[in-house]
């Protein structure tokens, strides 16, 4: 562990926020339950989206939470609304952020570069396109643990033929995610679970997020974006295509942002990249731990705060040096 002074740990603070799969009914009832802002930040939610999504994310509409297009939204505002408590209760200024897929945009809404209903708006036209790009049951997607992420390539090139089959998500040196047509990536699967070590998990996911299969999302959320202008952006973002920070410019900001619906998630190397910028203390932003755990595969000389409920932003501040 890094040994710093309680003045220099709070300015090497990154945050980083959850994408999709974090969900789980009841997430945010009980910061909505004990703060009336994020109430009302909720409220305003439902009406954007022009529909319940309070009660999609109570657990009270069945199995809603779990489709794509329910589930990014719901993310997206769960993580603004822990957000926006850290920032009413306490003083910290991260000197950069980083969210995973999704979790981009609240990245982006939190450094102030997209006001929360427009990148509410954006969200909502994302999961409906990415959910309905292919069809159902052509596609999907599988993460891949215990095998070194070359080793995954060399499966994927080996079983895709003429299928598309590709890594979607570069998570740590020994996790990443595969995503393709179903012939192709069922043969993935068998292949790399055979392997020493190896543990192979299917996602439940509607399509094959971050691959070409994607194309059609793009166009679609490149009319969207076209609608909403960006802000300054307050402090550094790092961007899941190529891991590096956010231009300022409107334009460029917008391109980043649709290559990533159909380009690999480099998380890992976001990571590595604001860990070389100073950053030392992670906050997970939003709900779940994964990226916490992603974290201590990727380098365990920083550390790593999750932050997903009322107590959480309460016990923050004791839990920072």
């Amino acid at each position: 562990m890094v040994t710093t002074s309680a003045s220099s740990s709070r300015s090497a603070i990154a945050l980083m926020f959850p994408g999709q799969g974090a969900q789980f009914p009841g997430m945010a009832s009980d910061i909505v339950s004990q703060d009336n802002e994020c109430a009302r930040i909720l409220e305003s939610a439902d009406r954007i989206l022009g529909y319940p999504l309070s009660e999609i994310m109570a657990g009270k509409r069945g199995d809603e939470l779990n489709h794509t297009v329910y589930t990014q939204p719901a993310i997206f505002v769960h993580s603004m609304l822990v957000w926006r408590l850290v920032q009413r209760r306490l003083n910290i200024r991260p000197m950069v952020a980083a969210g995973h897929s999704l979790g981009e945009y609240s990245a982006l809404c939190a450094a102030g570069a997209l006001d929360f209903a427009d990148a509410l708006r954006i969200v909502k036209v994302r999961a409906e396109c990415m959910h309905s790009a292919q069809p159902l049951g052509s596609c999907g997607m599988a993460a891949v643990m215990g095998i070194p992420v070359e080793r995954v390539r060399e499966i994927v090139s080996s079983v895709r033929e003429r299928s598309v089959l590709d890594l979607a998500n570069l998570n740590s040196p020994e996790q990443s995610v595969i995503s393709g047509e179903i012939s192709a990536l069922d043969r993935a699967v068998q292949m790399a679970g055979k392997e020493k070590r190896s543990r192979v998990v299917g996602l439940h996911v509607s399509s094959a997020f971050h691959t070409s299969l994607m194309e059609s999302a793009r166009e679609t959320l490149s009319d969207s974006l076209n609608e909403i202008h960006f802000g300054a952006i307050q402090f550094t973002v790092i961007a899941n295509v190529n891991a590096a920070p956010y231009p300022a410019q409107d334009r460029d900001m917008k391109s980043l942002l649709l290559d990533q619906v159909v380009s690999p998630v480099l998380w890992e190397a976001c990571v590595r990249k604001m860990i070389s910028m100073g950053a030392r203390i992670f906050l997970e932003i939003g709900p779940g731990k994964v990226l916490s755990g992603l974290l201590k595969r990727i380098d365990r000389s920083v550390s790593a705060i999750s932050v997903s409920d009322f107590q959480g932003v309460v016990n923050l501040d004791g839990a920072l040096p």
